[in-house]
């Protein structure tokens, strides 16, 4: 433990960064890497389950008021903040889909890493209120 102290890790990660650069980083690296898939068959299906789910819980989060502070312990983490739940349903589910091992791997340690307060994950949302009203900026261009 004392040597991942020495490097520089970050403790808090953006949601474009976990949610879409990383993963697809994962399934680019497996790919070449021609790791053996999951053998699970038709029951891949059910990572569309999932990828439905977590994002129906995202989009719920996202209107969501503030999250009530008397609740504590792991489960906690994630009922406070549903949109991370949701990017975290929709990346397993999205790992059964594909039958990478390596991208539920990763889902299921961002969720480790996140109930024991190791990583802050940034929540996924869209630029405004969701209505159109609010301007995006990319690379500090209005558009």
């Amino acid at each position: 433990m004392e040597l991942l102290k020495r490097f520089p890790l970050p403790r808090r990660l953006a949601a474009r960064l976990w949610l879409l650069t990383l993963p697809s980083a994962l399934l680019s690296f497996e790919r070449r890497q021609r790791l053996p898939k999951l053998p699970i068959g038709r029951g891949r299906l059910f990572g569309l389950l999932l990828l439905a789910a977590g994002v129906a819980l995202a989009l719920r989060g996202r209107q969501a008021g503030p999250p009530p502070s008397e609740r504590t312990g792991v489960p906690a983490r994630f009922l406070e903040r549903p949109a991370v739940a949701g990017g975290l349903l929709a990346l397993t589910g999205v790992g059964l889909l594909t039958r990478s091992r390596v991208l539920i791997a990763y889902a299921f340690g961002l969720a480790f890493a996140l109930s024991r307060d190791a990583v802050e994950l940034e929540e996924p949302q869209l630029p405004g209120r969701g209505d159109g009203s609010g301007s995006w900026e990319y690379d500090e261009t209005g558009v």
